[in-house]
């Protein structure tokens, strides 16, 4: 107050009555020593209506936060529209643990069974949904999250994470305390504001996530005291290193399509391994598109990227990549489908379809007496010939155990997805009438579970069908624990691990040693509880799992791999 008077050049008591004035006029909001704009003070409108602010910046934001958190986590979100948004980024993790005091976050994250969602206690605020302040002891005391994922309203001289309101900021400490990792999640305009009191200190913050509107000169005091900055956008997500790191590799990254599961899971993998190493990381998203793929190309050499990790699904363009790339000596990783020249990294395709169909064909043989009458191959011709060895590995396999004519083989293009697959074999199964016994054969878990869901529409049951997809993914785990599905296994790829291999090769590749030209993935087949029972495993000399412990055996892979550090 005095400040505000000395810079007005009036009294301390006219200052007082103007900012009464301006009070009951609702244009500001009256604090400790001062006031704050009702226009700024965000956290005064309600939740609704906060919501939409900035929602798409919000959304790019979530989505990266939300790859940091893995299958049962046990996490911290605050009541902020961006956690909302992250929260819905993780319905499809599993068995999380989440503390929160945002009412509409917990109904939210409540909906998927497998969370344990707790709120902290305090006081109701209706206008920001959320939960102020505590009573005696905290329900955070003893608590130990892996991750909190906090909001801020802007930024100290000192560069300390600051709150408007004194009440959250007294939260968010004792959140901050609670937590290994304190992730600072907050669009570009927070970096031009300051708050009323702090409640993060930069040592106690280890990554910030903002939007790719920042002017990234902004960011450099927080990197230069090794923070980890994230920059995500619509289309491109920059990983900065933090500055304090020696061994830098600046990798471009450029996704199949972040919207399908099993990318999705590559692209998590990718950003966990780039994060604990330090490497500069830029995202791009092709699409299932040829031309986005040259043109995400043509950005990362913009960006002066001295590596590229390409996933891209249209080999008509595969060439052309390569070209542009061997033009200025830039490495290559291909993933799960070669490009001429590159490092390979995913799948051994034909082992994998060997599994699959070699455990259809145990199916078949034990509980249909060797009987098939027509098999349906869906799959993804734009790929090219390397995945379609995975196709005739299934076919192969299957063969080996149960006689196949050619004729009774209906080959489709599934389009590598669910609705692909779906269609096709809704048009199909009218002409299916007469076949008692049907095997699926598929590209991925997807095209399965379409194919599957087709039969289900029509009215056939599960004892009509048998299909064993391939990458085992969360959707495909979560049917293989239905009683009635005619999916009895699935050949697993743990496509969350792929970051840890991938960066490994591409620091080999960067350090100029010798590195082989493929690299595969683990394979393993996860069953049912069923399948795990009825059948006689032995034949098959694979080793298999039962899906319930998927996610055991994936987090033994991840620390094999990750003891080979960078």
């Amino acid at each position: 107050m005095t400040a505000l008077a000395k810079q007005l050049q009036v009294s301390e008591v006219t200052i007082r009555t103007d900012l009464g004035v301006l009070e009951e006029q609702n244009k500001i909001s009256r604090i400790h020593g001062g006031a704050v704009p009702v226009a700024e003070n965000v956290r005064s409108r309600n939740f609704e209506e906060r919501i939409h602010i900035n929602q798409n910046k919000k959304r790019w934001i979530a989505r990266c936060a939300a790859e940091q958190v893995d299958n049962h986590d046990t996490i911290i979100l605050d009541a902020s529209t961006t956690a909302y948004f992250i929260a819905d980024y993780l319905k499809n993790h599993q068995g999380l643990t989440v503390f929160t005091n945002g009412i509409e976050i917990a109904f939210k994250l409540a909906e998927n069974p497998s969370n344990r969602v707790l709120l902290t206690g305090g006081v109701l605020r209706v206008e920001t949904a959320s939960l102020v302040g505590r009573f005696d002891d905290s329900i955070l005391n003893g608590v130990r999250a892996s991750k909190a994922f906090l909001s801020c309203t802007g930024w100290s001289s000192s560069l300390e994470a600051m709150e408007d309101d004194l009440f959250e900021a007294q939260l968010k400490k004792e959140l901050v305390n609670a937590a290994e990792e304190v992730i600072i999640v907050a669009d570009s305009t927070k970096f031009i504001k300051q708050g009323v009191t702090a409640f993060a200190p930069l040592n106690k913050i280890s990554t910030i996530i903002t939007d790719d509107s920042i002017e990234l000169a902004r960011l450099n005091r927080f990197q230069q005291v090794g923070t980890k900055v994230r920059v995500c956008g619509e289309k491109v997500t920059k990983l900065l290193d933090s500055g304090v790191n020696e061994r830098r590799m600046r990798v471009g990254f450029a996704n199949m399509d972040d919207t399908r599961p099993f990318p999705a899971r590559v692209r998590q993998g990718l950003v966990q391994a780039a994060t604990v190493n330090g490497i500069e990381f830029l995202m791009t998203d092709n699409h299932q598109d040829g031309p986005t793929a040259l043109a995400n190309i043509e950005y990362f050499l913009e960006q002066n990227v001295g590596l590229v990790v390409e996933f891209n699904s249209d080999v008509r363009y595969g060439n052309v990549i390569m070209e542009r790339l061997r033009a200025l000596e830039i490495p290559v990783v291909a993933i799960d489908i070669p490009l001429p020249g590159a490092s390979f990294m995913g799948v051994d395709n034909y082992k994998s379809g060997l599994m699959g169909g070699r455990l259809t064909g145990l199916y078949v043989q034990q509980h249909w007496e060797n009987r098939l009458d027509k098999v349906i191959s869906l799959e993804l011709p734009l790929a090219g010939p390397v995945p379609a060895a995975r196709m005739q590995g299934q076919l192969d396999g299957l063969r080996e155990l149960v006689p196949v004519a050619d004729e009774d083989v209906i080959s489709m293009d599934s389009k590598n997805t669910f609705e692909g697959a779906f269609d096709a074999v809704s048009q199909l199964i009218p002409a299916l009438k007469t076949a008692r016994h049907i095997g699926i054969l598929a590209i991925n878990d997807e095209a399965t579970l379409g194919a599957l869901a087709a039969f289900e529409k029509a009215g056939s049951s599960s004892e009509r069908v048998v299909a064993v997809s391939q990458g085992a993914d969360a959707e495909a785990r979560k049917d293989l624990l239905r009683p009635q599905t005619g999916l009895i296994g699935a050949v697993a790829f743990f496509p969350e691990n792929y970051g840890n291999i991938i960066l490994n090769m591409a620091a080999s590749i960067v350090q100029g040693k010798q590195t082989p030209p493929a690299v595969y993935t683990n394979h393993l087949l996860v069953l049912s509880e069923k399948s795990m029972k009825l059948l006689d495993l032995s034949r098959l000399n694979y080793e298999a799992i039962s899906v319930k412990d998927y996610d055991e055996a994936s987090r033994q892979l991840i620390q094999r791999w990750q003891s080979n550090s960078l």
